[in-house]
C-alpha cells in the first residue's frame, strides 16, 4: 500500500515539484528548461540505465518509509498532506537532483568550451603512430580518473600531449582525461566504476555518445598497467 501511494505522488507531483525547486534556482529561462528536462532525465530513466533505474528504485523506498510508518498508526492518509508533513527527506532529494541538474548543464558549457580550445591546437598536436581508437576503457575510483585503449595501456598522456604546457599546468587530471577523450572521440566508452563518481559519469554521458557502464570489481595491475 505504502508503496502505491508512493507512485502515485511520484506521478502526479513530481514534475509540478521540480519545476518549482528550479525556478527557485534563479537560472535563465533557457537553462531553466534545460535542467528541467534533464532532471526529468535523471529520475525517470530509460530500462536500459541500470544505475538510474536503481536510483529510482531507492527514490520510491525513501518515500514509501514515511506513509508505511504513517499508515501503521492511522486507518487512511491523504498523499498530498504526506507529501508535505511526512516526506522532508524526498523533497530534499528532488531539491539535490535539480541543483546537480543545474550543475551538470554549467559544466556541460564547460566541456563544450574545453573542446573548442582543444580545437585551437588540433595543428599543433604532437607526432604519434596509430591512429585514433574506436573505443576507450575510463576506471572511475571517486575523484580519480584513468583511461585506457584496447590493449589496457594507460593513454592519458599521450592523447593530452598536444595541449601546451601553460594550459596543462592549470589543468587537473580528470580534465587532461577529458582532453585527451576529445582527442580520441572514440565510438564507444567502456566506464567502469561509474557509481562512485555519479556526477562525472553523467558529464561523461553528456559529452560523448556510446557510453556503457559496466559492471563488476575492477583491479589494476601497477607493473603492466592492464585492467582485469
Amino acid at each position: 500500500m505504502a508503496l502505491k501511494i508512493a507512485r502515485e505522488i511520484i506521478d502526479k507531483q513530481e514534475r509540478r515539484l521540480l519545476g518549482h525547486y528550479i525556478r527557485r534556482l534563479g537560472l535563465s529561462r533557457e537553462d531553466e528548461e534545460r535542467a528541467r528536462l534533464l532532471a526529468e532525465e535523471l529520475l525517470r530513466p530509460t530500462e536500459s540505465d541500470e544505475l538510474l533505474e536503481r536510483y529510482f528504485r531507492q527514490r520510491l523506498e525513501l518515500l514509501a518509509a514515511p506513509i508505511e510508518d504513517c499508515l501503521s498508526r492511522v486507518d487512511f492518509i491523504i498523499p498530498r498532506g504526506v507529501l508535505n508533513f511526512l516526506c522532508d527527506g524526498y523533497r530534499c532529494e528532488l531539491r539535490t537532483v535539480c541543483l546537480a541538474a543545474a550543475e551538470l548543464i554549467e559544466e556541460e558549457r564547460h566541456g563544450d568550451l574545453c573542446c573548442l580550445i582543444a580545437g585551437e591546437y588540433i595543428e599543433k598536436r604532437m607526432h604519434r603512430l596509430g591512429s585514433k581508437l574506436i573505443a576507450v576503457h575510463l576506471v572511475i575510483d571517486g575523484e580519480r580518473v584513468e583511461l585506457y585503449d584496447g590493449s589496457r595501456r594507460e593513454i592519458t598522456e599521450e592523447y593530452s600531449a598536444y595541449l601546451p604546457l601553460e594550459d596543462r599546468r592549470r589543468y587537473s587530471h580528470s580534465d587532461l582525461v577529458l582532453s585527451a577523450m576529445v582527442d580520441i572521440a572514440p565510438r564507444s566508452v567502456y566506464v567502469y566504476g561509474g557509481e562512485s563518481n555519479f556526477k562525472l559519469l553523467r558529464r561523461i554521458q553528456l559529452m560523448f555518445t556510446g557510453v556503457h557502464p559496466m559492471e563488476g570489481e575492477l583491479r589494476v595491475c601497477e607493473k603492466s598497467n592492464e585492467v582485469n
